[in-house]
């Protein structure tokens, strides 16, 4: 228990330092910035509490805004990520381990599987992200620019990630 604590806490400090002080000032042609500070909650156990995954994306993303100077918007965006990743990630777990405990990973659901689970979260997450900072319409293709350029950073941050989980945990 105090281990997955730890754990938990250590991925909470490392991926809020590495959007703070390295993602948030990378900006591939002004559009596309990764963020994939919100991988903590892809990443929890599936018999998790629903109130502990929106509870962690508010203060990972409260976190984020005050280091980041934006205004609520990581916020709103990761605490609904929180609200709809429990159910999200019941529509790609396997059917063989939807009774056990399992944290989703590679090695849990496989590349395709996990790979269509983190796209599917970093689209919503991304849309929602830019759809706020934005607050307007007017231009449609700037926008799309920067939810496809950004949930593309972010997923190859989060496979890159995955890879490296995978390599060191034991087979």
């Amino acid at each position: 228990m105090l281990q997955d604590f730890l754990t938990r806490a250590f991925w909470f400090l490392l991926l809020l330092a590495l959007q703070v002080l390295v993602f948030n000032h990378i900006h591939i042609a002004g559009y596309a910035t990764p963020m994939p500070y919100f991988y903590l909650l892809l990443i929890l156990p599936n018999h998790t509490a629903r109130w502990v995954y929106v509870a962690l994306g508010f203060l990972l993303g409260l976190t984020v805004d005050v280091f980041s100077s934006t205004i609520g918007e990581a916020a709103a965006t990761t605490t609904f990520i929180g609200l709809i990743t429990p159910p999200v990630l019941n529509l790609f777990t396997p059917a063989d381990q939807r009774d056990d405990e399992f944290a989703p990973s590679v090695r849990t659901m496989k590349w395709g599987t996990f790979l269509r689970y983190a796209t599917l979260i970093t689209l919503v997450h991304t849309t929602l992200f830019f759809c706020l900072e934005n607050f307007s319409f007017f231009h449609p293709l700037t926008l799309l620019l920067n939810i496809v350029g950004s949930t593309l950073l972010t997923l190859i941050f989060i496979a890159a990630t995955e890879r490296v989980r995978l390599s060191r945990s034991p087979r």
